[in-house]
C-alpha cells in the first residue's frame, strides 16, 4: 500500500489526498458555475475561482440542537468565498433593513428583494 501511495504522489507531484480533494472542488465549482450559483453568501459578489469558494453552513450546526442533521442539510448550505466566510465568524454590526446584508441574513421583504436584484444587474453590468 505504501509503495502505490508513493507512486501515485510521484505522478501527481502531491499529496493523493490532495488531489482528491482538488478535484472535487473544481468539480463542484464548475458545477455550480452551470447553474449559476457562484454567487457568495454574505457579499453576493460572483466567486470567481475554486482556490477561493468555500463551502457555507447558513445556520451555524455546532452546539446546535442537532448538529447532524444542520450539518448535512442541502438547504442549510451556500457557496461563500473564503474571507468572507472567515469574517462571517467574527461577530459584526448588522445592517437593518431593507440591506443587501439584510438579504442575505434571511430578510426577505419586498425591499432587500428589490436592492438584492439590483446588486445582481450592477455586478452583471460590470462583467460585460
Amino acid at each position: 500500500m505504501i509503495a502505490s501511495q508513493k507512486n501515485k504522489s510521484k505522478q501527481l507531484g502531491m499529496n493523493p489526498g490532495t488531489a482528491s480533494n482538488r478535484l472535487s472542488r473544481q468539480l463542484l465549482y464548475e458545477l455550480g458555475d452551470r447553474l449559476d450559483m457562484q454567487w457568495c453568501y454574505h457579499c453576493a459578489a460572483k466567486i470567481e475561482s475554486y482556490m477561493d469558494m468555500s463551502i457555507e453552513h447558513k445556520v451555524p450546526w455546532l452546539h446546535s440542537e442537532d448538529p447532524v442533521s444542520l450539518y448535512f442539510d442541502l438547504d442549510n448550505i451556500a457557496f461563500s468565498h473564503k474571507s468572507c466566510n472567515y469574517k462571517a465568524a467574527r461577530p459584526r454590526p448588522s445592517k437593518p433593513c431593507p440591506s443587501t446584508t439584510a438579504y442575505r441574513n434571511g430578510c426577505r421583504c419586498d425591499e432587500c428583494k428589490v436592492l438584492k436584484k439590483e446588486q445582481q444587474k450592477n455586478y452583471s453590468r460590470k462583467r460585460s
